[in-house]
């Protein structure tokens, strides 16, 4: 039996936190579109643009507003992305 793909989840910093797994991601021009699917409600998912200076910019991590938080009118709540996470299994620029 091949082994199980592990997800990565990421929560924002909502309590009680929402929970997106990055489903698809590609790279275009000037940066990188991943579309985050939410794992702890029913939700459409939704892309997100990721710049390449965000991606150059120190840190491992890329922080972009939670948009379910966004949709409930909740403020100033984010979800940190791991550069890695969002480079996975894309070709170099």
């Amino acid at each position: 039996m091949p082994p199980a793909e592990i997800e990565t989840r990421f929560a924002c910093t909502n309590d009680p936190p929402h929970h997106f797994t990055i489903s698809a991601r590609r790279r275009v021009r000037g940066g990188i579109v991943i579309t985050l699917s939410r794992l702890d409600a029913p939700y459409p998912p939704r892309e997100l643009f990721i710049t390449s200076r965000e991606m150059k910019m120190s840190g491992d991590d890329v922080v972009k507003a939670c948009f379910a938080c966004v949709d409930k009118g909740i403020k100033e709540k984010a979800i940190p992305l791991s550069k890695s996470e969002i480079e996975a299994g894309l070709p170099p620029e």
